[in-house]
């Protein structure tokens, strides 16, 4: 056992504290009555306190409670020798970085070309596996001690657009590696980034591996222009430009819109730059901006950056009513474009008149009036539902008779619940964690005079109620849909909340929540995964910016998420409409800095074994080491807990009998 910070040991010095103040004692004279003093001559009479250890078990703790401080401070840690492996007859795993910096200039070629040094350099016989790392793991060729097939494998890798993380490529390879004929050395040949560094050292640590060998790429200091922004604001956008190094050659930047070059302008400034671009032409729907910088740098795939500029229609929001000319309708467009954020308009869907076939086409639909739902719409509705629709749903008065609710199929605990004559309930608990109230407030101010009680079952999620504990706002989940039903009316009879400003946000968030729009993410980085939430669930399809189908319509019925690995536009297509995604590569990897030769030797460290070559152990390899203060410190802590109970049973003040 050895200690990190033996400096802190001189903390023990502190236990002469508890030593000396367990040894005073003070001793009080005996007081015995007398006549008078007065005739008594005055004189002075030396005490001698005699000085004594007390409380010896309690001061035991205290000395050991220090001590232990100390220890933790100075922080022990246990090495343990790992045993001792043949080389010949271990298993080596060639690992190629494939990350975008390595597609420096030259970089990726000298990384091939040491992976190959690598292969020659582990004798003969001996198993061999080539493995390349980016975002995931990607194994190259079979496990074999031919080399000459594994040189071959290395001709078949080529590097990607996403990020390498170190601390996720050796827990991946750590679990490969549970799979290979044990001791594994592994073979690491990358640019060894400093980006690529996790924020745990802890994570680079591989049980499964015997030993780490590094093999550094060489990096050439050259300049090197990358995008880092650019931001839309109506007909203008904003791009930020970063020139590092020393400037090499002429360099422009250009903004291309739906293909169309909008302004190129040279670069001359080193560091960070702003260029703004006006007179944009936006047409409806989703716009493909690209800026692009022009120049003979280190890293060309960072000089491009992408995204999706929006300028979309409002969204049609079908009302299911029985009344198109009720002030329901009225209230709810005025309540839509009363908010600037939102981007919707209202659709009248009339019970009958309409073909609800069409329903489908929505993300999700208003229903004013429960009651006037008939049991044929109401079979469209849940099916609806059930297939990945949402529904906002007021219960009206239609059906305040019915035993149960359409639709939403709650139970009616009573025809009605009213306050007293002249009286009216109010908002009584709110779930301000739900996405649909948290940022809403006002609704302490809205007056009930009628409502439907119903039953709540198990699922249901009750988000508002009234001051007398009854349900307001339920959320209830139908298959793969929602419904948030208002267990009141939506015309200004059975409450004020149409007319109050509370409305407008309620609906503004309903709209939002049930249409999916705040989930929607148009920007993503290479190697992110497209959630199936995002490209319809059940049916959709993707191409990628080559323009290759990489989701067909018969994939989506398996659950499975899609790696974005080009950087470009993805076009989604849904059954509720098309979109583009805007994929661009990590800024971490457009960042020189390298790894320090100390940490990739801490780095070899933590694995768990250690190789012998040429028949004696290799000497830059360290034992391996386990800190022991976090079970001290639990020790401690159970000290302090007995120390306390022993000082209260020893210092409690005595009462005499």
């Amino acid at each position: 056992m050895s200690l990190l910070a033996p400096w802190f040991l001189f903390v023990a010095l502190a236990i002469t504290l508890p030593l000396w103040l367990h040894r005073l004692q003070t001793q009080s004279a005996v007081r015995r009555p007398f006549s008078s003093t007065m005739l008594l001559e005055s004189t002075e009479k030396q005490v001698h306190v005699k000085k004594k250890l007390k409380y010896r078990v309690l001061l035991s703790m205290r000395v050991a409670m220090l001590l232990l401080l100390a220890l933790i401070l100075a922080k022990p840690i246990w090495t343990k020798t790992a045993p001792a492996f043949s080389e010949s007859a271990a298993t080596h795993v060639v690992l190629i970085d494939t990350s975008a910096s390595m597609l420096r200039a030259g970089v990726f070629d000298r990384a091939v070309e040491a992976a190959r040094n690598a292969i020659d350099s582990i004798p003969n016989g001996s198993l061999i596996q080539v493995v390349n790392a980016d975002s995931r793991i990607h194994v190259a060729g079979e496990l074999s001690a031919d080399k000459a097939v594994h040189r071959s494998a290395l001709a078949t890798i080529e590097a990607g657009a996403t990020r390498l993380d170190f601390g996720e490529a050796m827990g991946a390879i750590d679990t490969f590696a549970e799979n290979l004929p044990p001791p594994v050395i592994l073979h690491f040949v990358s640019d060894f980034q400093d980006s690529g560094m996790p924020i745990r050292f802890a994570d680079l640590a591989a049980t499964n591996i015997a030993e780490l060998i590094t093999h550094r790429v060489a990096v050439d200091a050259r300049f090197n222009w990358r995008v880092e922004y650019a931001r839309a604001t109506a007909a203008v956008v904003d791009i930020g430009v970063i020139g590092s190094g020393e400037i090499a050659g002429r360099a422009s930047v250009g903004a291309i819109l739906n293909n169309r070059l909008v302004e190129q302008r040279d670069l001359v400034e080193t560091g960070r730059s702003v260029h703004r671009f006006s007179g944009l032409q936006l047409e409806p729907g989703d716009n493909r901006l690209t800026v692009s910088i022009a120049a003979a740098d280190d890293l060309a795939i960072d000089n491009e950056w992408y995204q999706v500029i929006e300028d979309t229609p409002p969204a049609p929001i079908p009302l299911i009513t029985a009344n198109r000319g009720r002030r329901a309708a009225m209230y709810l467009e005025t309540a839509l474009q009363a908010d600037p954020r939102s981007n919707y308009r209202i659709e009248f869907m009339p019970v009958s008149e309409t073909d609800f076939r069409t329903l489908s086409r929505y993300r999700w639909a208003v229903i004013d009036d429960l009651g006037s739902i008939g049991s044929e719409l109401e079979a469209v509705i849940v099916s609806f539902i059930e297939n990945g629709g949402n529904l906002l749903a007021f219960a009206g008065q239609g059906r305040a008779a019915a035993e149960q609710l359409p639709v939403s199929r709650h139970r009616v605990r009573a025809t009605a619940v009213s306050a007293n004559e002249n009286e009216f309930l109010t908002i009584g608990q709110i779930d301000t964690g739900h996405p649909v109230l948290s940022d809403i407030e006002g609704w302490h101010s809205v007056n009930i005079t009628r409502n439907i009680a119903v039953d709540v079952e198990d699922g249901d999620q009750v988000l508002i109620r009234l001051e007398n504990a009854t349900p307001f706002l339920i959320e209830r989940r139908l298959g793969r849909g929602r419904i948030l039903l208002l267990t009141s009316g939506l015309d200004n009879e059975w409450n004020d909340l149409p007319i109050r400003p509370v409305f407008v946000s309620f609906v503004v968030e309903s709209a939002r929540y049930l249409s999916g729009v705040g989930d929607t993410t148009k920007s993503f980085t290479t190697g992110d995964a497209l959630p199936l939430s995002l490209i319809g669930g059940a049916s959709g399809q993707v191409v990628d910016p080559q323009g290759n189908t990489v989701l067909s319509l018969v994939d989506t019925t398996r659950e499975q998420q899609i790696r974005l690995e080009q950087p470009g536009f993805y076009e989604v297509y849904t059954p509720q409409g098309d979109y583009l995604v805007a994929v661009n590569t990590d800024p971490r990897e457009s960042q020189a800095e390298t790894v320090a030769d100390e940490t990739l030797g801490r780095w070899a460290a933590t694995m768990g074994g250690q190789v012998e070559r040429n028949g004696g152990p290799v000497a830059a390899r360290e034992p391996a080491v386990r800190e022991l203060w976090h079970a001290l410190l639990f020790i401690l802590a159970l000290l302090v807990i007995g120390e306390s109970i022993v000082g209260n049973i020893n210092l409690k003040p005595h009462t005499e009998h």
